[in-house]
């Protein structure tokens, strides 16, 4: 346990060679580019994790099909988003 007590220095090895992360007790101190690189690998995962849950709702699909083919025969409308609004009425 006296480890924990410790700072260490970890480098991890792979496509982010000699990137040196440090645990302390307080927590774990990685580099600003490594931060980044797993934040946009967890907004890669939750933008699957939706696209998943959006094929499992049968419900959704059923909608989604609905609204191409409202739009394949011109039933819908254009508008910004200033006119939105007034447009849903």
């Amino acid at each position: 346990m006296e480890s924990l007590n410790l700072l260490m220095s970890i480098y991890l090895v792979g496509p982010l060679v000699d990137v040196k992360v440090k645990v302390t007790r307080e927590g774990i101190l990685i580099p600003e580019e490594l931060f980044r690189e797993m934040m946009s690998a967890y907004v890669k995962v939750e933008q699957i994790l939706a696209t998943l849950e959006t094929l499992a709702d049968e419900e959704a699909l059923k909608t989604i099909e609905e609204s191409r083919e409202e739009v394949a025969r011109d039933k819908y409308v254009e508008c910004s988003m200033d006119d939105l609004e007034r447009v849903l009425k």
